[in-house]
Order: C-alpha cells, then sequence, then structure tokens
C-alpha cells in the first residue's frame, strides 16, 4: 500500500541494494533469453561494480562468464570470471555452476588423458561441494560426456544413469538420458540403445532430444533391425539443378539438415535447407573438400586457402629451406579442426598432412613423417580424426596424439577397396567408403564389413555424406546427381 501513495523515484528510493540488484540480475536474464547479450551483459556488470555488497555478485558473475564463453567465444576471458567466483564466493549458489562451466570448457578442448581428468575433477566439485545443487544432474551429465570421450564407456553410462533416474525433471534429464542411448550404441549394443532412445520420446517429446533420438533409432534400425542393414534408394529424393550439381567435389550435411554442394563449376559452397530449397552460398576456386568442426562449424577446404565459417580464411606455410623463409602451402586437398585446437591440412605436393595451431603457426607433420596421399579428412562422433588415403586405398582413425584407434585396410573378407573418393562416419562409428567402382561399402568399427550399398543409379559415386537419420546420400558424377538410400 506504501508503494501506491509514493511516486515512482520515491517508490525506487525505498528499495534496497539487494531488491536493486535483484531486479537488474532479473533483467539480463530475460534480455539474455530474448537474445539481448549486449544488454544482459550491461546488467550484470551493473551489479558486480554497483553493488558488490550483495548477494547476488556471484550470480552476475556467472551469467557474465557465460557471457565470454558462449557469445564471445573467449575462453581466457571466460575461465577467468569463473575462477573469481569460486574463489571469492565458495560457498555461493553459483559457485557449482562456475565449477560446471569450468569444467566444460576444459573437456570441449581435452586432447589428453590429464585434460579429462582436470575436467572431471571439476564435475566431482559440483555434487561433492554442493550436493543439493541444481547443477548436480547437469554435472552428472557432463562427467558421462567426459568419461565417454575418455572410452570408458561403462563409467560413463553410469553417469548418465544418475543424472536421468536422480534427478528426471532437471534441465538435464533428458539430454543423460539421450546419452545412455549413446554409451549403449558405442558399446554395440543396439537394440537396448534404440528402447532407451525411444524412452527420451516417451519421457521427454517435447525437448531438444526427441527428435534426434528418433534419428538415432531409425539409423540403428536401419543397420541392425534385420538379419543385415537394409538401404533403398529413394526415387523421390531430388535436390540442385543446372551447374550446381556439375563438377561436385564434395557434399556434407550438418546435424540441423543443411546441405552443404561444393561445385568447382559454379566456384563456389551452395546450401540447401530440409526441405531442398537453395540457401546462402559462399564463393571459392579450387574446391576441395568439406567437413565439419566438433562445434558445427563448416571447413571448406580450397587448394590455396582454408574457410573456417563464413569470414575465417586462413592460408598456411612451413619452413623453408633458408633461415627465415617460409614456403606457402598450395596444394591443399582437405583439413580438419581438432577438438584441442589444432590444423590439421592435407598437402598434395609435400605429400604430408601437417598440423598447425590455432594461430597457424607450423608444429610438424601428423601423425608422423610417413608421406601419405590423404585426400579426405573429416571428425568422427567421438572426435577422432578419420583420413582417407587415396594411394594406399585404406582409411585410418586416430587420436588427437596420432595413436591410431580403428582403421578400414584396402581389402579383407568380401571387398575390395579399387577407387575410394570419399569417406563419412555414423554416429555409432561405422565408417562408409565411397568408391568409384564398387558403389558405397559399410564397415563396423572393428573393420568388419557390415553391407554394401548399391543399384544402376550409382554408377561413378564422387562424394558422401549421411543424414542424422542415417541415410546416405551420394553424389554420381555421371548422373550429376545426389542419390539417396534410406
Amino acid at each position: 500500500m506504501l508503494a501506491l501513495l509514493l511516486g515512482p523515484g520515491e517508490a525506487a528510493a525505498q528499495s534496497s541494494p539487494e531488491e536493486q540488484a535483484r531486479g537488474l540480475l532479473e533483467d539480463g536474464r530475460v534480455y539474455r533469453r530474448e537474445g539481448k547479450a549486449k544488454q544482459a551483459l550491461d546488467n550484470f556488470q551493473t551489479i558486480v561494480s554497483g553493488f558488490p555488497n550483495t548477494s547476488l555478485v556471484d550470480d552476475a558473475l556467472l551469467e557474465m562468464g557465460r557471457y565470454h564463453m558462449e557469445v564471445e567465444r573467449d575462453t581466457a576471458k571466460a575461465r577467468n570470471v569463473f575462477e573469481q567466483v569460486t574463489k571469492r564466493f565458495p560457498q555461493s549458489d553459483g559457485a557449482p555452476g562456475a565449477y560446471y562451466y569450468l569444467g566444460l570448457m576444459t573437456l570441449e578442448r581435452a586432447s589428453s588423458p590429464a585434460e579429462i581428468d582436470d575436467a572431471l575433477a571439476q564435475f566431482t566439485r559440483v555434487h561433492r561441494l554442493h550436493p543439493r545443487s541444481e547443477w548436480v544432474a547437469r554435472a552428472h551429465h557432463a562427467t558421462a560426456l567426459a568419461q565417454r570421450k575418455a572410452g570408458h564407456l561403462p563409467e560413463a553410462l553410469e553417469a548418465a544413469r544418475r543424472a536421468a533416474l536422480e534427478h528426471p525433471t532437471s534441465e538435464a534429464a533428458a539430454a543423460a538420458q539421450f546419452q545412455v542411448g549413446q554409451i549403449l550404441a558405442l558399446s554395440g549394443e543396439a537394440r537396448r540403445a534404440m528402447e532407451e532412445f525411444q524412452q527420451v520420446r516417451n519421457r521427454y517429446p517435447k525437448s531438444e532430444w526427441a527428435a534426434p533420438a528418433l534419428d538415432r533409432i531409425t539409423a540403428l534400425y536401419r543397420l541392425f533391425g534385420g538379419d543385415r542393414p537394409a538401404f533403398a534408394l529413394d526415387p523421390s529424393y531430388a535436390v540442385g539443378v543446372g551447374d550446381t550439381m556439375k563438377d561436385v567435389r564434395a557434399i556434407l550435411m550438418t546435424p540441423a539438415r543443411t546441405l552443404y554442394v561444393a561445385s568447382e563449376k559454379v566456384k563456389g559452397v551452395v546450401s540447401f535447407d530440409a526441405q531442398g530449397k537453395m540457401g546462402p552460398s559462399v564463393a571459392g576456386e579450387g574446391l576441395q573438400s568439406l567437413s565439419l568442426t566438433a562445434g558445427g562449424v563448416i571447413v571448406v577446404t580450397a587448394s590455396r586457402a582454408i574457410r573456417f565459417g563464413p569470414r575465417d580464411l586462413r592460408t598456411f606455410t612451413t619452413p623453408g629451406e633458408k633461415p627465415g623463409e617460409m614456403d606457402p602451402v598450395e596444394k591443399l586437398e582437405a583439413a580438419v579442426l581438432t577438438p584441442g585446437g589444432a590444423v590439421l591440412v592435407a598437402d598434395e605436393k609435400r605429400k604430408k598432412v601437417l598440423r598447425f595451431d590455432a594461430q597457424s603457426t607450423f608444429q610438424g607433420p601428423f601423425p608422423d613423417a610417413k608421406e601419405r596421399q590423404v585426400s579426405r579428412m573429416l571428425l568422427d562422433s567421438e572426435g577422432a580424426i578419420v583420413l582417407l588415403d587415396r594411394d594406399l586405398k585404406a582409411v585410418e582413425i586416430l587420436d588427437e596424439s596420432g595413436r591410431r584407434l580403428r582403421h578400414v585396410p584396402t581389402r579383407g573378407a568380401g571387398y575390395e577397396l579399387r577407387k575410394p573418393v570419399d569417406v563419412a562416419t555414423d554416429p555409432f562409428r561405422n565408417a562408409y567408403v565411397a568408391d568409384e567402382e564398387a558403389g558405397v561399402f559399410v564397415f563396423a568399427p572393428d573393420g568388419k564389413l557390415l553391407t554394401t550399398i548399391t543399384s544402376p543409379e550409382l554408377r561413378r559415386a564422387r562424394a558422401l555424406t549421411l543424414d542424422p537419420s542415417g541415410a546416405v546420400l551420394v553424389y554420381d558424377d555421371k548422373a550429376q546427381r545426389i542419390l539417396r538410400y534410406r
């Protein structure tokens, strides 16, 4: 009643610093949800500088760290802010969130067991120091991701189940349930995995994970639902016309179902949405290959430069014969950005894969000085590096240190790679190899041939990609069209 009798200025004067800071925090979070990141940051900074003695400073710092991490992509600045929360406010409700984000940033760039252990330590602090925090479920889910990245699938499964079963109403529950299915699929338990993915759809039908769960069920059923994998040509599929479908060097479909087509005829990479409607394109000459970063950014390799996303264009040099002299790398064939931040480029002239750091400084050959004529590179679902060697006619899967994890040899029981031209992997670590003469071979993680995809319409495969449901898209060079097998 008193507030109603006072004018606006007098009412504001009655508000305590705590209430004013809380109002700024709530408004800032609304701005963030509405996509007004700069306005949100201004609110949070005002709390930290103008209301330093209130109980909302830790929450404001946490939100500032998120801004630096998610909007600016400045991990150093974000880490500094999160560490302020854990050191200045270790007992606050913001501390477990800071531990969580510190672990998440470490995990995203982890390329060694020690770095994964560092991330796990941060997640453990969340539920050890703040067992009743709302962040505990997310920490268990993140622990599952870390253990999965380390290759410890039983431990990953246990952590994911804890997040899903002990915190069924948390924001992390649907993601954790999805991880249960994914971990079982990686463990070779396809039918149990399908059941768990179906639980995502049953329990969390409105979550962002329901549609991907259906895609995983579809892909697994196609591979393991019958006596043998079944792929049939989809005669109704049609995308792209005219020059866009001529001299296609690579195709790539993203998790959001955007299809990219690199056509040397139109000298550019053209995008198509899920309905087949043409979208934005990126100009480029001497196009060679396409790949995705772990964060979903498209990487376009041309013979002289590599484009990361729409604006980041990079060229590369290596030390020349004379001191201080640098030689340009001008015959690029493929490139990937590793989870640890290194750039690997396949150099046709030097017949090597070269490693560069985030600043494009040459670090040496990858994984060793042996000559390799690598024409395709990509990351699999677990962050491993997949190399297709055109001369050896084989596929190698390596970790970031260069250690071989798996491989597909030139020949084996029931197959021989004669002219392999492209490779793709599905979320379950199966490898799909397009061969100009034989169609598409599908290999299990252990290198066993699962099936061969072919039809009279597929006469000369040139490029390959998979859609999120596991359907195989192949560009046929003779027909100058993309065929879909589902």
